[in-house]
């Protein structure tokens, strides 16, 4: 008796071309989504090593008018590196904690939040920031934030550091609302239209602020329902008035200020130096 053929080790259903296609497709899916996620995902930075503090730039005498000690009463302070729940920890009342903050011989205050640090459980960017400790809220009385700051050294990528903030406090803690941002030099405030979201409204204020240059800022809560942001560059100043957007009116809310930088890359001598010759918070002035 004839033997029968042997019977084909591929499996049923590769035999057909429309099926092969459809396995060839889905291979090459899997290939291109494991390096999207790959290439998309966020960089794991090394968190063991200490980032030094880098030397930054000289910078120039501050305004004698505004510059002095800096005093920490009424803030808490963040810091870019782990705390008991391996989150970034948190020093209240706020106090100079080298490398992070240091307390100059004349006072001022110089903030350095490395990329690569720690953050805080709703943030991919580590920081070096203030967090008052005096809750208020949005639109019902005046309240003022004043800084004189001067960025010495920005992220080598994505040169943007938030200094000055009206963030939400009570049930809305993890959320921000006010954001002054200094961006390769240009100053610019955004204010978030929801509570949720990304949808925001942005107002610009300087251009070409160079590294190592004082500047000054103000961010207001006028206590009628609107806001004012100014800054004042040498002799160029810029002042913007702006509602209140309706989801944060009422909102329990708090000053922030520092070094917010928003860095991407994972080297430990890269990230944000900043130093602040004066910051105030206080009735609002008009």
């Amino acid at each position: 008796m004839d033997q029968l053929p042997e019977r084909s080790k591929v499996p049923a259903f590769f035999r057909r071309p429309s099926h092969l296609i459809i396995a060839v497709v889905v291979v090459l899916a899997l290939i291109g989504g494991g390096l999207w996620w790959g290439l998309s995902r966020p960089k794991k930075c090394d968190l063991s090593v200490a980032s030094p503090r880098p030397a930054g730039v000289d910078l120039a005498a501050p305004d004698t008018t505004t510059g002095g000690e800096v005093d920490l009463a009424g803030w808490k302070l963040t810091l870019p590196e782990a705390g008991a729940k391996g989150t970034a920890a948190t020093r209240t009342p706020a106090a100079s904690v080298p490398p992070w903050l240091t307390r100059e011989n004349d006072g001022r205050l110089t903030f350095w939040a490395p990329v690569s640090g720690v953050t805080t459980p709703n943030s991919k960017h580590p920081r070096t920031e203030l967090v008052s400790l005096n809750n208020f809220q949005a639109g019902t009385s005046p309240h003022t934030l004043t800084a004189s700051v001067a960025v010495s050294q920005a992220p080598a990528e994505n040169q943007d550091i938030i200094l000055g903030q009206i963030h939400g406090a009570g049930d809305i803690n993890s959320v921000a609302f006010v954001m002054l941002h200094y961006t390769a030099g240009a100053i610019r405030v955004v204010v978030k239209k929801q509570q949720g979201g990304t949808a925001s409204d942005k107002y610009a204020l300087l251009s070409n602020v160079p590294l190592g240059a004082w500047f000054d800022y103000t961010i207001s809560d006028t206590g009628d329902g609107n806001m004012t942001f100014s800054a004042r560059y040498g002799s160029d100043t810029r002042q913007v008035t702006v509602p209140i957007p309706e989801p944060f009116r009422n909102a329990t809310v708090r000053f922030q200020a520092g070094n917010y930088q928003q860095g991407t890359t994972c080297n430990e001598h890269d990230g944000a130096l900043v130093t602040f010759s004066n910051l105030r918070e206080q009735p609002y002035a008009g």
